[in-house]
């Protein structure tokens, strides 16, 4: 620890938090030798009252899924049954204890979290992970979602990682600590340890110093040698001079073992019966290793073999010619009997081909499936991808990187998603269906990562001949495409859809043809061809298991006006995806929640839905998707008048512009319209609200012109009046496809704004009317806020109060505070001495704590609420006690209580 004063104060720190139950953890980065591994040591011995958890990365298992977690887990494996039934069933599969559907790599996340917080609760756990550059992708995703939330966690994490490696994108939440060279007073010291004593003249120890560059192993490895005379020409690399010193080491004390230790240095799992059965078939003598002649250069970790140092590993691996390591790796690939270990059988068969090699890439094929199986979409990838690169038939190369991209975009690796279907569509002779699903993922990816009109540019050539090859098939990308039409404010996309579902064979009871028959029900209804009849359908479309189709058919009955049948929906999708533990699925399906909740007036839980939609989408690498979530935020704080709504809305315009997302440009533009018209600044709110969109189309778009409204109101107050009447017909016409009361609603309150003296009441009246059939607090709240100010101007007082009342009320009590004001001032002008209504206490929790509560409601216990919102039960409870001191209660009986009492916000 020469020199490591700092570091070592700083991991001690570390350790001192997890005690106190606030966890974290740090990511040491440096260069081969630098000396991390000593650090990871120095923090183990000081963790003397923690349970450590230790695992190593190794190069040929960077792509076996969870093969480094489930190393680190390994000594707390007999705790899986005290878990929660899905999370354990997760664990089980995930490490060959059981048979089942494949577990989403979210669900493996939290069940790793709520396992550490099991052990925690007995005493502080540390995590330690040595060469983090060499671990596989999904376990260092399960460490960043567990790093993340640590805050109320007795638990540490301790990792290294070479500093050019890149992995340390993969743990963004973890402190990280670059280790540089040794200075020259410690650099003294360690090589006078080295030689005996001896002190080092000036001049070798900078000589040392230039040529390793304080790198404290390089020091050890090199001092008393005889180094290069001074003026030749600059060594190689300092990896490279290592890597030499290794192997030099090895050859002069165990050159006779050498055939043994690279067999060793390519399994990669370290399993001693592996090493047994591949070396007799190489005639490799095994008896080195008996005899504990290799001790100074392995450590024995129960039935595995790990090198000391991971350098020595590399050195022994390439230091062996390509012939040679392709017989190694054959004789490994036939040393695997056991079938859960078949994807390391067929990792080996890969390596060995030097080919086309079709036998090896079946095996390969099959060990993606076992790798989707167990959620590793990273293995998965690996294995296709190298699978493909065996394969000779262009069509069956295609398919299999196709594959590979479809598992790459389920695990959050957009780029290389892209790249594989780049080079699956040069393939030749791919069949129709095959060039339909390389368009499919591309335009899933877009979704994601992208916008939705380069989606729609992969898609829609191939969307009525995917109707006509395999509608069924296809159900979700049909679907999709008119969402994305919606998204992209393109409206022809359902005209387009309309021609080509008129001509579809469908059966009402089938699922899938259901939520075709929903589409073509929206097409019929947008072009005035038939009412809506979207809950026709509700049976077969709730039976639906995918809860990406189950959103996009909510979404569709929303539009058609019937609320209750695409509630259902969407809450049904929510509950697969987070029994599942498909984080992607549940981003996306939050962000449609929120919508809808904002709609309902319910601004608390549409934070809630759309915050917790952002968190989920940034951790899977759905940008575009936390950018619309992050829109619905803006509008949210808008709404409710915080301080930071039109900041936040302007980033969120910026980066819409920049992605080309006009759904979320949409939402940013209606909360600044908002913000404005909420402080009475009207002409800014024109402005905004116009430029929420295009206008002046044949066919209007549903994104723009559900800010019509808005529009309508502003307008009429900067005394727009006959723009105001241009846009209140295009929004009559465009309601009429919807037998939504709450559009119907909103047309006659547009219409009574710009009508004259004597219309207006009747129209107000046939809006409040309809308002009371829907389930939309605020915009009945701004409807009787317009009507109160008209009678309050026509000096009709005592009307004017009653409606301007109830209107201050409801505002208060969803929490829209800038519209609140303006109707206790107009309450006031009318003469009435008007105090603010009280707040609930539901209004003042933050988004988790609301959903917390209402999880309490329902009567769910902590660990339920945990496993449903990705959370531990620990941190659940610190939440519940926010909740219990913001209400001023001390039971969960009393939080029921509470939340039946309060309509939430």
């Amino acid at each position: 620890m020469l020199g490591r004063d700092g570091e070592t104060e700083l991991l001690e720190s570390v350790l001192r938090n997890a005690v106190e139950g606030r966890g974290g953890g740090v990511l040491l980065q440096g260069e081969p030798g630098i000396g991390k591994t000593a650090l990871l040591s120095h923090v183990e011995e000081r963790a003397g009252a923690f349970q450590v958890l230790r695992a190593v990365g190794v190069a040929p298992e960077s792509d076996l899924a969870y093969a480094t977690l489930h190393q680190l887990l390994l000594p707390a494996l007999d705790r899986i049954d005290d878990l929660p039934g899905p999370q354990a069933r997760a664990l089980r599969i995930l490490f060959g204890r059981a048979d089942g559907a494949p577990p989403d790599p979210f669900l493996v996340a939290l069940s790793t979290l709520s396992l550490l917080s099991l052990l925690a609760a007995e005493r502080p756990v540390l995590c330690v992970l040595d060469d983090a550059h060499w671990a596989d992708r999904p376990t260092l995703k399960t460490l960043a979602f567990v790093a993340r939330r640590l805050a109320d966690e007795p638990v540490a994490l301790a990792l290294a990682a070479r500093a050019d490696e890149g992995h340390a994108a993969d743990l963004p939440d973890l402190r990280r600590v670059p280790l540089m060279g040794l200075d020259r007073d410690a650099a003294e010291a360690l090589i006078a340890e080295r030689l005996g004593g001896r002190r080092p003249a000036d001049a070798e120890r900078d000589r040392l110093l230039a040529a390793t560059g304080g790198n404290p192993l390089a020091l050890i490895e090199l001092a008393g040698r005889e180094l290069p005379p001074e003026g030749t020409p600059e060594p190689p690399a300092m990896t490279d001079e290592l890597q030499r010193s290794f192997l030099a080491k090895v050859h002069a004390r165990h050159a006779g073992s050498l055939p043994l230790l690279q067999l060793i240095a390519a399994n990669g799992s370290g399993g001693v019966d592996v090493i047994e059965r591949a070396a007799a078939s190489l005639r490799v003598d095994t008896g080195p290793l008996h005899r504990a002649e290799l001790d100074e250069l392995l450590t024995h970790d129960g039935a595995r073999l790990v090198f000391r140092h991971p350098l020595i590993r590399s050195a022994l691996y390439h230091s062996v010619t390509a012939e040679r390591r392709a017989a190694i790796h054959r004789a490994l690939a036939g040393a695997f009997d056991d079938p859960s270990d078949q994807h390391r059988r067929a990792w080996h068969l890969g390596q060995a081909a030097t080919g086309p090699d079709e036998r090896a890439a079946e095996e390969l094929e099959r060990s993606a499936e076992q790798a989707a199986l167990r959620g590793g979409p990273a293995a998965a990838m690996a294995a296709l991808s190298r699978a493909a690169e065996l394969t000779a038939d262009g069509p069956r190369r295609g398919r299999r990187l196709w594959t590979a991209a479809h598992a790459a975009a389920h695990g959050g690796f957009t780029a290389t998603a892209v790249d594989l279907l780049d080079r699956a569509e040069r393939e030749p002779r791919l069949a129709e269906e095959d060039r339909i699903a390389l368009a499919v993922m591309r335009a899933v990816v877009a979704v994601f990562a992208g916008s939705p009109g380069e989606a729609l540019e992969f898609i829609a050539p191939w969307v009525p001949r995917a109707l006509r090859l395999d509608r069924r098939r296809f159900t979700p990308t049909i679907a999709m495409y008119g969402d994305l039409g919606t998204r992209a404010n393109r409206p022809e996309v359902w005209s387009d859809l309309a021609a080509w579902l008129e001509e579809a064979p469908l059966a009402a009871d089938d699922p899938g043809d259901a939520v075709l028959l929903l589409l073509r029900d929206a097409c019929r209804a947008r072009a005035g061809v038939a009412p809506a009849q979207a809950v026709r359908h509700g049976a077969a479309l709730e039976s639906l298991t995918d809860p990406i189709t189950m959103t996009l058919a909510g979404a569709v009955a929303r539009g058609l006006g019937d609320h209750e049948l695409s509630r259902r929906l969407y809450r049904a999708a929510e509950r697969i995806a987070r029994g599942g533990g498909s984080l992607g699925a549940l981003a996306w399906n939050l962000e449609y929640q929120a919508a809808d909740e904002i709609g309902r007036g319910r601004l608390g839980l549409a934070e809630a839905c759309a915050e917790e939609g952002y968190q989920f989408a940034v951790e899977v690498g759905q940008l575009s998707t936390a950018c619309r979530n992050r829109g619905l935020l803006a509008l949210c704080a808008a709404v409710r008048g915080r301080p930071g709504a039109g900041e936040l809305a302007a980033g969120v315009l910026a980066e819409a512009g920049e992605r080309g997302l006009p759904d979320a440009t949409t939402y940013a533009r209606r909360a600044l319209g908002l913000a404005e018209l909420g402080a009475g600044r009207y002409g800014e709110a024109v402005r905004h609200f116009e430029a929420a969109g295009e206008w002046d189309t044949d066919e209007p778009a549903s994104l723009v012109m559900g800010v019509v409204p808005d529009l309508v109101e502003a307008l009429v107050r900067v005394g727009e009046h006959e723009r105001a009447a241009a846009a209140t017909a295009r929004y009559v016409r465009w309601a009429r496809h919807t037998v939504s009361p709450e559009l119907g609603a909103l047309a006659a309150r547009c219409r009574a704004l710009v009508a004259g003296d004597g219309d207006a009441d009747a129209l107000f009246a046939e809006s409040l009317r309809l308002h009371a059939a829907a389930d939309a607090p605020l915009e009945h709240a701004r409807t009787e806020l317009l009507l109160g100010e008209r009678l309050r101007r026509d000096r009709r007082r005592s009307p004017a109060r009653r409606h301007l009342r109830g209107a201050a009320e409801t505002f208060h009590r969803i929490g829209a505070l800038p519209f609140a004001d303006r109707a206790l001032g107009e309450l006031r002008a009318t003469g009435e001495s008007a105090g603010a209504p009280e707040t609930g206490v539901l209004s003042t929790l933050t988004p988790q704590e609301l959903r917390i509560a209402l999880a309490v409601g329902q009567g769910l216990t902590n660990r339920e609420i945990a496993a449903q919102l990705f959370l531990s039960p620990r941190t659940v409870d610190y939440h519940l006690r926010k909740v219990f001191q913001k209400a001023a209660i001390t039971s969960r009986a009393e939080l029921m209580r509470l939340v039946l009492a309060e309509r939430p916000a």
